[in-house]
Order: C-alpha cells, then sequence, then structure tokens
C-alpha cells in the first residue's frame, strides 16, 4: 500500500486563469458526466471544436487528448472520437483523495489547517488536494462522488454554502464544514469557541474599567456564523456587567472607508467627553484597516482607543502597536476535521454535531491603556 502523509495537491491556477484547452476539456467532461453525452456517442471532432470554441487545432486536439488519457473516451481511427463506456469497477482512480475547499489559495492559517488534516490521515492510504472557491464554480462539482472519498468545506457565505452542501448531502458525499456552521445541514462541523472569544475580548476592555466597547462588523451576521457567535458572546459580557451594547456596520452597499469615517466620528465624540473607548472588531484584517485609519486621523492608539482582533494572522503582531488578538487554533480544527471526515467515511451512519475547539487571547499593546 503506498501512503501520501505529506502530499497536497494544488492546481497551477486558478480556473478564471485556466488554458484554453482545459475549458473545452472540463465542458466535454461535464457533459459526459451529466450524461449530454452518451456512451459510445461521437464527440464533436477537432475542427467542429475548433470552431465552436474559436481557438487553434492545437488547443482542440489537447483537449481531446486529455479526455482520451484520463479514460472518458475512445477514438476509432478514420471515425474519430467516442464516450468510453463506464464499467461499474471503472470508478476513478481518486477514491483515496480528500478534497479542501478553501477561500483563497494563499493565506498562513490554512496551512495550518492542512498540517492538522494531513496528521489526521497519517499512515492511511489517503491523500490531500486542495482548491480554492473558484475551482468548484468552474464546473468541477459534477464528479465529486466519483473522484474524492469526502470532502472539507470552509464556507464563505451562508448562500453559496447552502446550494453546495445540500447538492453533496443528496449525493451522500462525506463532508466536514470548517469554521463555520451551517443550519439545517446533517454534517459535522469544526468550530473555533467564538462565542467566548467575544465574551473575553469585551471583558478585557471591561476589566480595565472601559465603559465604552464596542462591536465593529463588516459582515452580516446571517451570512458569517462565527461573527455572529462573537457577537453573542460580546453581548453576553456587556449585559452581564450591565453596560451598554454598541455594534456599528456598513449600511447596505457603503463604502469600507465611508463606514470607518462614522467609527472615527462615534469614537471621537466619546474621546471628547473624556471617555476611553474600546473596539471588538469581527476579524484581523479589519481590525488592521480601521487601526491605520484612525490613526490618520490623529487618533492615538491605545491612548485614546483600544483595538483588538481576531484570527491572530501574521501581519497582527507587526502592527504598530502590535494587534492584540483572539487566535484559534486552526491546526487543532484541521486534525478534528480530519479525524471525523474519517469516522464519516467508514460509518455509513453518523450522529452529525458541532465540535467547539478552544481559543485563547493574544495579549499585545493595541488594548492595554496605560
Amino acid at each position: 500500500m503506498i501512503y501520501h502523509e505529506n502530499s497536497i495537491e494544488m492546481d497551477e491556477m486558478k480556473m478564471a486563469n485556466q488554458p484554453l484547452y482545459k475549458k473545452i476539456y472540463q465542458e466535454l467532461k461535464k457533459q459526459i458526466f451529466t450524461g449530454e453525452l452518451k456512451e459510445d456517442e461521437q464527440l464533436p471532432t477537432e475542427l467542429e471544436l475548433s470552431e465552436m470554441y474559436n481557438v487553434s487545432r492545437i488547443t482542440s486536439k489537447r483537449a481531446v487528448v486529455e479526455l482520451e488519457n484520463e479514460g472518458l473516451i475512445y477514438r476509432v481511427r478514420g471515425k474519430g472520437s467516442f464516450v468510453k463506456r463506464r464499467e461499474t469497477e471503472q470508478v476513478s482512480t481518486n477514491q483515496e483523495t480528500i478534497l479542501f475547499i478553501m477561500p483563497f489559495a494563499q493565506n498562513e492559517g490554512f496551512g495550518n489547517y492542512a498540517e492538522g488534516i494531513l496528521e489526521s490521515f497519517k499512515e492511511t492510504p489517503f491523500r490531500l488536494q486542495m482548491q480554492p472557491h473558484e475551482w468548484l464554480t468552474s464546473g468541477n462539482d459534477y464528479t465529486l462522488k466519483q473522484d474524492y472519498a469526502g470532502i472539507i468545506y470552509y464556507p464563505i457565505n451562508t448562500q453559496i454554502s447552502l446550494d453546495f452542501l445540500y447538492k453533496c448531502q443528496v449525493q451522500e458525499i462525506p463532508v466536514v464544514i470548517l469554521d463555520k456552521s451551517i443550519e439545517k445541514i446533517e454534517y459535522d462541523s469544526v468550530v473555533a469557541d467564538n462565542h467566548e472569544g467575544g465574551k473575553m475580548s469585551a471583558e478585557y476592555f471591561l476589566d480595565q474599567e472601559i465603559e465604552n466597547v464596542l462591536f465593529i462588523s463588516v459582515n452580516r451576521f446571517s451570512d458569517v456564523s462565527s461573527v455572529r457567535d462573537r457577537y453573542l458572546g460580546y453581548l453576553t459580557a456587556m449585559y452581564e456587567n450591565e453596560k451598554n451594547p454598541i455594534q456599528l456596520m456598513p449600511k447596505e452597499g457603503e463604502e469600507l472607508e465611508s463606514f470607518f469615517k462614522t467609527v472615527f466620528e462615534e469614537v471621537n465624540q466619546l474621546t471628547q467627553e473624556n471617555k476611553n473607548v474600546g473596539l471588538v472588531v469581527e476579524n484581523d484584517v479589519i481590525a488592521i484597516r480601521l487601526m491605520t485609519y484612525l490613526k490618520q486621523q490623529g487618533m492615538e492608539v491605545p491612548k485614546q482607543v483600544g483595538i483588538i482582533g481576531f484570527d491572530n494572522i501574521q501581519a497582527a503582531n507587526l502592527m504598530d502597536p502590535p494587534l492584540t488578538t483572539v487566535a484559534q487554533n486552526f491546526y487543532e480544527m484541521g486534525h478534528l476535521a480530519g479525524e471525523l471526515l474519517k469516522n464519516q467515511i467508514v460509518n455509513t451512519k453518523n450522529n452529525y454535531s458541532e465540535h467547539v475547539v478552544p481559543i485563547e487571547l493574544i495579549e499585545r499593546q493595541s488594548a492595554k491603556y496605560q
């Protein structure tokens, strides 16, 4: 048996930037798997394909060769190419592949997720393939059942996720959802303890006797469950300490800089009344951009306003001042997701649930009042 302990396959480029022959190949492959092109049916000739897609004969030929190499078509000399009959045992050789769908290809945290997933599949025949969400929107989701043993899925927003996960559910594809929970979808999910993170962040300011603690978000709670849970944790801390919660988020269609101006005006009003302010921000990316904007307006961090983010991205520690943040254990989340997926693959009957991984508040200068 061949083991694939440290194998991560990455596409050479996102589908949007694919070579033309790949686009033809994907379209024909889709037609084959959906039955639009039936077994033993003849494909368009290389010349016809070149005219249909406005490409060179060499490009169309390469697409056909790809299909032949994958065993999806056969050629008859002097007649053309035909759809190959797919025998029952002729299932894709990728059944030992685990697919990890993530929002974007380059991100520090996703590497840690992948390390954890790989560790969970150590000493098994499974290998890991990582793809960005664009890969799914380019016609690659119609052969998932044939091509993959299971999927670890990091959602972008609720609407897109519901469509994809329901499709997987109908096809009975093993899936574990990472970072967020999607209601009414019967799959295991692995999330950080975002509720505790929001509560801990608000309490950090309240313990310094900062009464004006605001929650800053740019995503709608209906779209991103992790942000919703952070806000609920924030509310818990505020009400337990008998403080008034204040949440600021952009209006529909409002540009980020315009929203930051609103935040500045709110904070500035409070500081002019000699009140210190603490901002609990939905994630580090927004926290860093907001901190930069406030400093450009002459506001001192943390002397006038303290800021706490979430995720502990690398840039957080490089800010001036360094950003206090709530860290998620990406490695542990990936490892647990892998273990749960293994269980789904082996067991046809599962009791699905949400699995919560503890968080840690990383104390730095951005939230420490002097």
